[in-house]
C-alpha cells in the first residue's frame, strides 16, 4: 500500500488522504504555515493524485507549486512539501490503498491481510472486516454481519475508524487465474485422534500448504458435514449446514474462542493469496448456521505410528 514518509515519521494512506493542521485531518501538520485544511492525496483507481485545497502557503511536487486548487498525478519518489516550514515527505510507495483501521485512542493501525482485517488484532480477533466480490464491505462481529461505511467508527477493545477503499487494490475479477475459496480442493490429513490436522488447498494443480494448525480442526468437522451432505444428494446450496451450538459442543469450545479460529484459518488463506479469504467459512443470514464454503474436498486419515 501507499506510503509516505518524513525524516521522522511515516504514514500509510488511505484512499483519500487528507493532510492540515486540523486534528480531523488523517495527516495532521503542526507547522503554523500549515492550513486547517491544506491538501489532499486521493487515489485514483490507477495512480496517486495530489490536490491543493486553497492553502495560503502552498502545496510542491519537487520543486513545483500546485495552482490554489490545483492536481498533480503521483509516482513513487515523489517529494512533498505542506507550505514553507514543514518538512518534505517522499511517497516511498505507490501501490493502491488497503483496507485499515486507526485507533482514535493512541493513533495505532491495523492493516488488511490480503484483504481480511481483524481488531483489534490477530492474536485477540473479535471482528474482522473483508470485502465482497460485489465491492461491499462487510463487518463480522459474533456471527452476525453487516455492511460497514468507509470512516465508520467500531468498537473492538476502544474505538477505531476504518478506512475501506471504494476498490481495493486487487479487487477481485473473475477470472481464469483467479484464486477464490469456491474454486479449491481442499485435502485434510489428520490423526486418528483428530488432534493433528494438515490442510492442503489445490488451486488447479498450485499446491498450498497451509501446514498442520490448530484451527483446522473446526474446518475439519465442517468438511465432514458437507461431505454427508454430499453423499445424501443434498443439494449444493443447503449442503454442509450447522447449527453453531452444535460445532462448539462438538468441539467443547466456547463461541470466542471458535471466532479466533475462524479468524486465524481466514487469515491464513488470505496471506496465501486466496481473493475472497472469509468464504472460507459462509454464515447463513439470520441464523446461527455455518459451512465451509469449499465444496471439493477429501479426508484423509494418516496412518498410525509403528
Amino acid at each position: 500500500m501507499a506510503i509516505l514518509r518524513s525524516v521522522d515519521n511515516e504514514v500509510e494512506l488511505p484512499d483519500r488522504c487528507l493532510v492540515g493542521r486540523s486534528r480531523g485531518c488523517d495527516l495532521v501538520l503542526t507547522t503554523r504555515d500549515v492550513s486547517s485544511e491544506h491538501a489532499v492525496l486521493q487515489w485514483c483507481g490507477t495512480h496517486w493524485e495530489l490536490r491543493d485545497l486553497g492553502s495560503r502557503n502552498g502545496t510542491h511536487v519537487g520543486e513545483h507549486r500546485l495552482a490554489t486548487g490545483g492536481r498533480a498525478p503521483l509516482a513513487a519518489g515523489a517529494q512533498l512539501q505542506f507550505g514553507r516550514e514543514s518538512p518534505p515527505w517522499v511517497l516511498v510507495d505507490a501501490t493502491g490503498p488497503r483496507a485499515m483501521a486507526v485507533a482514535l485512542v493512541g493513533g495505532e493501525r491495523r492493516i488488511a491481510d490480503g484483504g481480511y482485517l481483524v481488531l483489534p488484532g490477530a492474536d485477540e480477533p473479535i471482528l474482522a472486516i473483508y470485502q465482497e466480490a460485489d465491492g461491499r464491505w462487510q463487518l463480522e462481529m459474533n456471527g452476525a454481519t453487516r455492511t460497514i461505511e468507509d470512516r465508520e467508527v467500531v468498537e473492538a477493545r476502544g474505538p477505531w475508524r476504518v478506512h475501506l477503499p471504494a476498490a481495493a487494490a486487487g479487487t477481485w475479477e473473475a477470472g481464469a487465474d483467479l484464486v477464490v475459496v469456491a474454486r479449491l480442493r481442499l485435502c485434510f490429513s489428520f490423526s486418528r485422534d483428530e488432534e493433528y490436522v494438515e490442510l492442503v488447498a489445490w488451486a488447479d494443480a498450485r499446491r498450498i500448504d497451509l501446514q498442520a494448525r490448530v484451527h483446522h480442526y473446526p474446518l475439519l468437522l465442517l468438511a465432514r458435514r458437507r461431505l454427508a451432505d454430499q453423499r445424501a444428494g443434498v443439494a449444493e446450496a443447503e449442503q454442509g449446514w450447522l447449527r453453531q451450538d452444535d460445532l462448539l459442543a462438538m468441539l467443547r469450545m466456547k463461541e470466542d474462542h471458535l471466532g479466533v479460529y475462524i479468524h486465524r484459518a481466514r487469515a491464513q488463506f488470505a496471506r496465501a493469496g486466496v481473493a475472497d479469504a472469509a468464504a472460507l467459512v459462509e454464515r447463513r443470514p439470520g441464523t446461527r448456521l455455518l459451512r465451509i464454503g469449499a465444496a471439493a474436498l477429501e479426508l484423509v486419515p494418516l496412518a498410525a505410528a509403528p
